[in-house]
């Protein structure tokens, strides 16, 4: 009975475990991942979790996750990461008034400063990072069996290294995820974007979402590419993910709208794509899900439109609102179908073109009070136009306080404003550009004139250049009033002071701006074609006392001097760059050197082919770089490619001798040695159990994981308990695997074997039993104790104990029935000495079987 009690509960555990994994999945509702550059070479990487906190069994957030890092090129898993957690937030509705005890969000953090080396991330295609989970939420409708379909959160990244040196690049950050419900019948919208620290562009879709390799174990290790989708339920799909009028979309600037048709629990995935000069350069996947409820019942929107003063006939949908410099430009903005309690706002949306509209209304935000059925506020167009030679179209909105989103209404206007005259200033012509030698100084007079006699200013700038300082360029303004300015342009290019190693030639924009009351831009910019002659200089040159392409073996010792020389008798630096693979990793041996004129340094590779990884590379390329320090440091380099071909034989798999099946008794030790071989040269082989998870509960069962040159024993030992059997079961099969693998190059090879071994009962063993019935403590050394445990004759000893008959104790007794020994160890040792010689009896108590017999001392 203690036995299936045992097993039971064991089930028991089994199920509560896999309900405690399942229900902790189901609480992550969304996420994404984040790549972002601290420096060249140190990186953070952030993992967020959105979760419900709404249900009734909630657990805790892990306290940390592990991302996974592969190749586009091959899908070549390059690095893991632990993530420790690291902030938990909550995600906050639009209106907190229209929240929902049902709807409850955390944002979970999970974040690790991470440092890789860039040169090890320069694959072309770029790389992706993974995070897998199981499983779903049970109530999800638009996704086929949930519970047990997983996620996949991934962020694409581009190589850290490009054109020789480090690429800087950090993925898109998106902002707040869904925090509001949809109704049904209702039009829902947000704004699901994000930002970019680099200024790329961010593009937008809606795919299908991703499932896990496998919803069992409960935190999988992702897999490379190919992404497994998940599976549509059957009437959704990516068209119609969210069914309705229109059914969930999402523009390619990220607003997300739908007007769902039916309620429910709706899983979705949008992604990211991220821009850089017309290229792609990477993308990230949101997971999110949306909660469509029934019965709503927001109030009718708001209703707007415009009155313009001595104009009652207006109609914005047809009319344009024109205004000539001298008008009064405002007008009156009402607001109706508005209740009691509701608080309106205002705003202004520009449609054609850029500019903040704040000052637009008289006020941007009003409750309505009781007796008031319209809404009044004064708009007043801008004086100064944001275009000024056309009309400009303006959005103008007003929206409630109603659940779960804001009800709106809009009026377009298209209004055209006469703006302030304004004339852009006159400048002194300065020519199309000039070019001069190194260390020169040049000086030029302008004169700028404003006809509004406006006050002026000179703006300089350089395409690529923060700062013209730093080339050299300076403006003084000698003479500065309205309308009249006048100064000097001084161009200094002493290249001790001012660095134009990498821009000898340059476009030079000077721009006399006016302060004219709309500030508007001057666009009549003059440009100047500037350059600079810099002293003549030779490139110094490498040479290696090797040929540049060698074939090596493993242990082959590469060595030779590399030299750099300079005819000009510059200082010349003298480098190594390893292309693709960090050298020291690898043992190569290169200091880098400078000299005056020249310079040399030695090369050195003992190849260790346990330090390759001869499976993704068997040719390693050294670019050996040679630089001047000339007097104006413009790069002069020469530069070498050494090349190694590794030639190393492939490694032949370990053999392991095979063993039959095996029967063995429960409570009864056994031995086994098994023995690995492996017949290539110089190899360590080494031997254990294949998979340990997998072994029997068994606490006696020990195998030593051992390694030796070219083979190697090990001994299994295992004294099988009852605890392997069912109760009433008389034998079970277990079936154990062993590995053995080797430590050769280029790639570990290894082998398996198993052994079935049959575990059977031992109620035979109690019918032989005849323990010995007569022993000697004399004290001669011989026969001086009575025991019944590792003596000579296996019949004499106590039988094992087995599943349903174990050892009680030993009695000893003289012929009047008085106890002269006892014992509940098994091991007893009984010397006699306390007793005469004579005829004793004795009584072995098992659970259910008992011995009587009699024993002779003699002394």
């Amino acid at each position: 009975m203690g036995l299936r009690l045992g097993m039971k509960k064991f089930s028991l555990f089994i199920c509560a475990l896999m309900l405690f994994y399942g229900l902790e999945a189901f609480h992550i509702v969304g996420g994404e991942i984040e790549f972002i550059t601290i420096e060249p070479g140190v990186y953070r990487i952030n993992l967020i979790q959105y979760r419900d906190e709404a249900q009734q069994q909630n657990t805790d957030p892990d306290g940390s996750v592990t991302v996974y890092v592969y190749s586009n090129k091959d899908h070549r898993l390059v690095s893991t990461h632990l993530l420790p957690l690291s902030a938990v937030s909550d995600v906050f509705y639009t209106n907190p008034e229209c929240s929902i005890e049902e709807l409850k969000t955390s944002r979970v953090v999970y974040t690790s400063v991470v440092e890789l080396e860039p040169a090890r991330y320069a694959d072309a295609e770029g790389y992706y990072i993974e995070w897998e989970r199981c499983c779903r939420n049970v109530d999800i409708v638009n996704v086929e069996n949930p519970r047990d379909t997983g996620m996949k959160y991934v962020v694409e990244i581009p190589p850290l290294w490009k054109n020789w040196k480090p690429f800087i690049n950090s993925s898109p950050v998106l902002l707040k995820p869904l925090s509001d419900y949809a109704c049904v019948n209702q039009l829902y919208y947000t704004n699901f974007t994000g930002t970019d620290p680099d200024g790329d562009s961010l593009v937008y879709r809606l795919v299908t979402p991703l499932n896990s390799s496998a919803s069992d174990p409960a935190v999988p290790i992702p897999q490379p590419k190919p992404h497994i989708p998940v599976y549509w339920a059957e009437g959704y799909s990516l068209e119609n993910t969210v069914p309705g009028n229109p059914p969930l979309r999402i523009t390619s600037q990220g607003l997300l709208t739908v007007n769902p048709k039916t309620k429910g629990l709706y899983v979705f995935s949008v992604l990211v794509e991220e821009w850089r000069d017309q290229v792609k350069i990477g993308e990230v996947q949101r997971d999110f899900q949306m909660l469509v409820r029934d019965g709503c019942d927001p109030p009718d929107p708001p209703v707007v439109g415009i009155q313009i003063p001595g104009n009652d006939s207006f109609d914005p949908e047809v009319d344009v609102l024109t205004y000539a410099l001298e008008d009064d430009k405002c007008f009156d903005f009402f607001v109706t179908n508005i209740s009691v309690g509701e608080q309106i706002t205002l705003r202004a949306v520009p449609v054609n073109f850029d500019e903040e509209l704040d000052d637009l209304f008289s006020i941007t935000q009003s409750f309505v009070n009781p007796g008031q059925d319209t809404l009044v506020v004064q708009v007043c167009a801008p004086g100064c136009p944001p275009i000024r030679d056309g009309p400009f179209i303006i959005d103008l909105i007003a929206s409630d306080d109603a659940c779960p989103l804001p009800q709106m209404d809009t009026a377009r206007l298209t209004i055209v404003v006469e703006p302030p005259p304004n004339q852009f200033p006159d400048f002194t012509s300065l020519g199309s550009g000039y070019t001069i030698n190194e260390n020169e100084v040049l000086t030029l007079g302008f004169t700028a004139t404003d006809a509004d006699n406006d006050s002026l200013e000179m703006i300089m700038y350089v395409p690529g250049i923060e700062d013209p300082s730093e080339l050299g360029l300076f403006v003084e303004v000698t003479r500065s009033e309205n309308g009249l300015m006048e100064g000097t342009l001084t161009w200094d290019t002493n290249c001790q002071i001012y660095d134009f190693s990498s821009l000898k030639n340059f476009q030079l924009a000077l721009l006399p701006e006016d302060f004219d009351i709309c500030e508007v831009e001057n666009p009549n910019v003059v440009w100047l074609n500037m350059g600079v002659i810099l002293p003549p200089n030779t490139s110094p040159e490498v040479t290696l006392a090797s040929d540049h392409v060698i074939t090596a073996r493993d242990g082959d010792v590469i060595s030779f001097d590399v030299l750099a020389t300079d005819l000009d008798q510059d200082t010349v630096n003298l480098s190594l760059q390893p292309l693709g693979f960090q050298g020291s990793g690898i043992g190569v041996s290169f200091a880098e050197a400078s000299g005056v004129g020249s310079v040399n340094s030695l090369f050195q590779w003992e190849v260790d082919c346990s330090l390759l990884d001869l499976a993704e590379k068997r040719t390693y390329e050294f670019l050996f770089i040679a630089e001047d320090e000339d007097r104006c440091d413009e790069v002069n380099q020469d530069t070498v490619v050494f090349t190694v071909n590794l030639d190393i034989p492939e490694n032949n798999r370990p053999e392991m001798r095979e063993y039959a099946d095996t029967v063995l008794k429960i409570n009864v030790p056994f031995e086994m040695d098994i023995s690995a071989f492996d017949f290539d040269a110089g190899d360590s082989v080494t031997i254990e159990f294949l998979n340990p998870s997998r072994l029997p509960r068994s606490e006696s069962l020990f195998f030593e994981r051992k390694t030796g040159l070219g083979e190697v024993t090990s001994t299994l030992y295992w004294t099988p308990e009852c605890s392997l059997l069912d109760l009433g079961q008389e034998s079970g099969f277990f079936e154990i695997s062993f590995l053995a693998y080797d430590d050769a190059c280029p790639v570990q090879k290894q082998y398996t074997m198993s052994i079935t071994f049959e575990v059977r009962e031992t109620q035979e063993l109690f019918l032989g039993f005849e323990p010995p019935n007569v022993f000697t403590p004399n004290g001669d050394g011989h026969n001086d104790t009575y025991t019944l445990t590792n003596l000579t004759q296996p019949r004499q000893n106590l039988p094992p104990d087995n599943c349903d008959d174990a050892f009680q104790y030993i009695s000893i007794h003289d012929r009047s029935g008085i106890s002269v020994f006892r014992s509940e160890q098994r091991d007893f040792v009984w010397d006699g000495k306390n007793v005469p010689s004579g005829v004793y009896y004795y009584v072995i108590k098992y659970d259910q079987t008992q011995y009587k017999g009699f024993l002779q001392v003699l002394k």
